[in-house]
Parts: C-alpha cells; sequence; structure tokens
C-alpha cells in the first residue's frame, strides 16, 4: 500500500506517468470507490443539509471521466491503457481531495469575514491547478498528446463536468452568484 500512494505521489509531482501504474482491474475498482468516498465526504461537509448533491457530484464526476477516456483512447486505438491511466487519474485526485479536506473543515468552522478565508480559497486554487495540470500530464502520456492538449482536455473536461452539474442542480449557480455579490459588496 505504501509503494502505491508512493507512486501516485511521484504522479502528482510529475515525476512519473500513467505507464508505471499496475495493471489491475480490481485496484481501479478500489480506487473508484475510494475515490467516491472521499469526494462524496468532502461534498457532504460542504453541504450536510443537500445529502443528493453530495452523492450525484461525484457520479457526474467520475462518469465524465470514464466515459471520455475510454472514448478518446479507443479513438487513439490505445484502450488498453485505460485501466493504467483511470487508476492514475482517480488515485492522484483522491490523494489531493484528503488534502484538502482539513482546510475544508478550517474554512467552515470560520466566521464569515475571516482573513483566513482568503487565505484558503487561494490555497484552493493552487490545488486545482495543481489538479488539473497533474490530469493533463497524465493525458499527455496516455494519449500521446502534446502536455498543452494534455492540459487543454483536462480543463475542458473539468468545464464540462462542471456544466453537467449546474445543469442538473441549477441552485449552486443561483448559490454561488449571491456570494460572489456578497463578497464584493464593499466593507
Amino acid at each position: 500500500m505504501k509503494a502505491l500512494i508512493l507512486l501516485f505521489w511521484q504522479m502528482l509531482r510529475f515525476k512519473r506517468g500513467p505507464e508505471d501504474a499496475p495493471y489491475s482491474t480490481y485496484l481501479l475498482m478500489l480506487v473508484i470507490g475510494c475515490n467516491f468516498a472521499v469526494t462524496a465526504t468532502g461534498q457532504w461537509i460542504a453541504r450536510p443539509s443537500q445529502a443528493n448533491m453530495a452523492l450525484m457530484m461525484p457520479i457526474i464526476s467520475l462518469a465524465v471521466e470514464l466515459i471520455f477516456m475510454a472514448l478518446l483512447l479507443n479513438i487513439k486505438q490505445l484502450g488498453a491503457r485505460f485501466v493504467q491511466t483511470e487508476t492514475s487519474v482517480l488515485a492522484c485526485d483522491t490523494l489531493l481531495t484528503l488534502a484538502v479536506l482539513p482546510l475544508l473543515m478550517i474554512g467552515l468552522s470560520l466566521p464569515a469575514q475571516s482573513p483566513m478565508l482568503k487565505l484558503l480559497g487561494l490555497v484552493e486554487v493552487v490545488v486545482l491547478t495543481w489538479a488539473i495540470a497533474m490530469r493533463g500530464f497524465i493525458y499527455h502520456r496516455a494519449l500521446n498528446i502534446s502536455p498543452f492538449l494534455g492540459y487543454l482536455l483536462a480543463f475542458m473536461l473539468l468545464m464540462f463536468t462542471l456544466s453537467i452539474t449546474i445543469k442538473i442542480f441549477p441552485e449552486l449557480l443561483t448559490q454561488a452568484t449571491a456570494a460572489a455579490i456578497e463578497a464584493s459588496k464593499p466593507r
């Protein structure tokens, strides 16, 4: 287990690629389950009164990731790379999500006007950028595309996932808009 975590940590640091991950459908299923559990937990912590969102948002994200990667790898006749690619992406995503959970809990315990919230927001943006870069790096290696196209693909899949999520849960857009208006008011 320690060797696997170290492997995925090295991927997060762009030192190893998905080709270094073990080819194991059992491991992929385990990683999918862990990713769902960790992501749903984070969503539930952020929105305890909206359990349906906490469960559906990770399902949407996983479905988009798995379907698009299966399609793209098969179009490029690289379908045999699917298990290692998705094991890598989802394991790294799980590690990043685990790292952010304490920050989420700290942020929720702070008063609304706390200056620490801005710092936590900045850290969250850095981690999101790191997650996009990690996915782009793995896509670049798995699909034999340029790093730029890998990063672009990672960003596009994120935007596609967000658009589906907002279509299913339009109240998220209303909540985000209200929060942005509140944050932009002079104090």
